[in-house]
This record gives C-alpha cells, sequence and structure tokens, in this order.
C-alpha cells in the first residue's frame, strides 16, 4: 500500500476520526462518572443542610408549643442526620480533604444535641404546662393560700393577693426583681401576727418552689441568647457553618473537574481537527498532482489517437497507447528521483565545510 496514495490518506483520515471519537467518549466516560460521584457528595451535603434544618423545626415547634410529640420527631431526625454525616466520610478521604471539616461536624452535632436534651430536662423540670413541674408546684400552692385568703385579715389577705399576682408576673416575665420582692413579702407575712402555721408553712414552700422555678429559668436563660439556650443555639449555627465550609471545600473540586473534562475534550477535538486538516491539504496536493498527470495523459492520448487511422484501429493501436501511458508514468517517476538525488545532493553541499 501506498502512503502517498488517496486511498491510503482516506484510510488514515477514517481512523484518526474514530480515534478522537474514541478518545473524546473515553475521556467523557471517565470524568463522567467523576463529576456523577461529586454530584452525589454534593447533594448529600445538601440533603445533610436540610436534615439541619428539619432539626432546627422540631427544636422550635418544641420550644413553642412544649409538645413531646416534637421530641420523638426530633429524636427520629437525628438519627438521620448522624448516619448522613457517617456517609460523608468517604467523601474527606477520597478527596484528601482536611478531617476537622467533618469532625467538627460530629462533634458540634453531638454536643448541640446534648445541649437541647438539657434544656429539655430543665424545661420538663420546670413544668410545661401550668399543672407540671415547678409551675404545677406553684400553682397548687396558689390555690391552697387563695383558700386561706378567704378566712385571713385584710391585711394578710391583701399580702396573699398581692404573692399570687407576683409569682404571675414573674412566670410570664422572668423579671429578676419578682423573686426578691416574693422573698421580703414572705418574710413580712411569716412575721406577721395572727398568721396559722399551717399557712407558715405554705409560704416557706411558696418561697422554696420560687427560688427553684428561678434557678431552672435562669440555667435555661432568660432570652434566647443567654443561659444553655444561648449555648445550645450557638452549637447549631456552628453546624452550620461547618457544613457551609465543607460545601466550599467541595465546589472547587467539583468544578476542577468540570473544567479538566471541558478542556481535556477541547483538546483531543483540536488536535485530531488539526491532524485531520493537515491530511485533507496533503491529500488535496497529491489529488492535484495526479489530476494533472491524467489530464496530460488525456491530451497525449487524444494527440495519439488523432494519428492512427479510423479505418485500421486494432488491438496494436490500442496496445500502442497502453504502452505511452506506462512511459508517461516511468518517466513521471524517473523525474521525480532525479529531483530527490539533486535535493540530496544540494543538502549535503551546503552542509560540508569550506576551506580558505
Amino acid at each position: 500500500m501506498k502512503w502517498d496514495s488517496i486511498k491510503t490518506r482516506l484510510l488514515i483520515m477514517t481512523t484518526l476520526c474514530v480515534m478522537g471519537m474514541g478518545l473524546m467518549t473515553v475521556n467523557q466516560h471517565y470524568y463522567g462518572k467523576k463529576l456523577s460521584a461529586l454530584n452525589d457528595h454534593n447533594v448529600a451535603l445538601h440533603q445533610l443542610q436540610r436534615d439541619l434544618l428539619q432539626l432546627r423545626r422540631h427544636e422550635k415547634d418544641f420550644l413553642l408549643r412544649r409538645d413531646v410529640h416534637y421530641l420523638t420527631l426530633f429524636a427520629e431526625q437525628k438519627i438521620k442526620f448522624v448516619a448522613a454525616i457517617e456517609k460523608l466520610n468517604g467523601v474527606i478521604q477520597q478527596y484528601n480533604l482536611p478531617e476537622h471539616l467533618i469532625t467538627d461536624i460530629a462533634v458540634n452535632s453531638e454536643q448541640y444535641s446534648q445541649g437541647f436534651s438539657q434544656l429539655v430536662t430543665l424545661l420538663t423540670e420546670a413544668g410545661l404546662s401550668s399543672r407540671q413541674g415547678t409551675r404545677g408546684d406553684l400553682y397548687s400552692l396558689s390555690g391552697q393560700l387563695s383558700k386561706v385568703t378567704t378566712n385571713a385579715a385584710f391585711d394578710i389577705a391583701r399580702k396573699l393577693d398581692r404573692l399570687k399576682y407576683l409569682a404571675l408576673d414573674y412566670q410570664l416575665t422572668l423579671d429578676s426583681k419578682y423573686p426578691e420582692q416574693m422573698s421580703q413579702l414572705i418574710d413580712e407575712l411569716i412575721t406577721t401576727n395572727g398568721l396559722s402555721t399551717e399557712t407558715a408553712l405554705l409560704l416557706a414552700r411558696f418561697k422554696r418552689s420560687v427560688y427553684r422555678y428561678a434557678n431552672i429559668k435562669k440555667r435555661i436563660g432568660l432570652n434566647e441568647s443567654s443561659g444553655l439556650r444561648g449555648e445550645f443555639r450557638e452549637k447549631a449555627h456552628q453546624v452550620e457553618a461547618d457544613l457551609t465550609s465543607l460545601d466550599n471545600a467541595l465546589q472547587p473540586i467539583l468544578l476542577a473537574h468540570r473544567e479538566k473534562a471541558t478542556r481535556n475534550s477541547t483538546a483531543i477535538a483540536v488536535l485530531t481537527s488539526i491532524a485531520l486538516i493537515l491530511l485533507l491539504i496533503k491529500s488535496f496536493v497529491t489529488f492535484h498532482r495526479t489530476f494533472a498527470n491524467f489530464v496530460l495523459f488525456f491530451y497525449r492520448c487524444k494527440r495519439q489517437y488523432q494519428r492512427i487511422d479510423p479505418r485500421s484501429l486494432g488491438f496494436s493501436e490500442f496496445r500502442s497507447l497502453a504502452t505511452l501511458a506506462n512511459e508517461m508514468v516511468e518517466s513521471r517517476r524517473e523525474i521525480e528521483r532525479r529531483l530527490a538525488n539533486l535535493e540530496s545532493d544540494s543538502g549535503h553541499a551546503k552542509g560540508a565545510p569550506t576551506t580558505d
């Protein structure tokens, strides 16, 4: 097979096209798998963020409604959240990311969960409703004091009524001035003449319940940014920040793989196109030279045919045309060989050293 023939060039062009398409397919398949895995990890990370938001939603629903049903939902959501965190361990190892990205999420989320559990315990101790916990004790003692008020002296009854109102105001506002005022008022009542021993004992129990309730509320936090409420909310915000850090670490890897896949595909396409264009140019030159030889042969045959007597056409005349064609081909090859030898001799002559 001649390497300078059009048939060979067509075969080479076909091979280049097949190889280029094959390389692009392999490149797309290889990076497609990587991008698919990265995209799955990215989706899992976003799902983890949504799971955290769902945890926060159950937390806020419980704090708002004091319904234990939301505690069950919180526990179930926590199991899903922890399982999702464990799945992301492979991402850290696969892409050589800092291990603290996942350990920080696990540690802070566990501390957030523990803080919420402690908060639930304190809220349960304080009372999820006015009839439960320490609030229930205050409600019961207030009812017993109301019975005492009906039979007490006017001054004692007035102070007992004020004590009940102070207790209600404190439970509504959590203002720190009310426990001190109630303590002073109880001390005044206990030292009042004519107060029964039973009433004094009720007041002492009421005072202890008030201080216990005040201590619980102080540990819980008088607002969202203080006490245990502030601590576990801060942990929740830290978990959100950790998830954002992990997402920020994954995004450059995802973008880098996308750019590399695009760059490799473009390089393969450009190189294949350049090779095909060069081969087409070379093939066009070969075709042009062959066509020129054919035209020259055609005109020489035409002139030779015009010299032949039409009445004496036979096998010998056609054989003379074939001989002429062979002579033209051999002459052409001889000319090309001579040109090649002359170019070679000229190159050697230029490279030889000259002496003065």
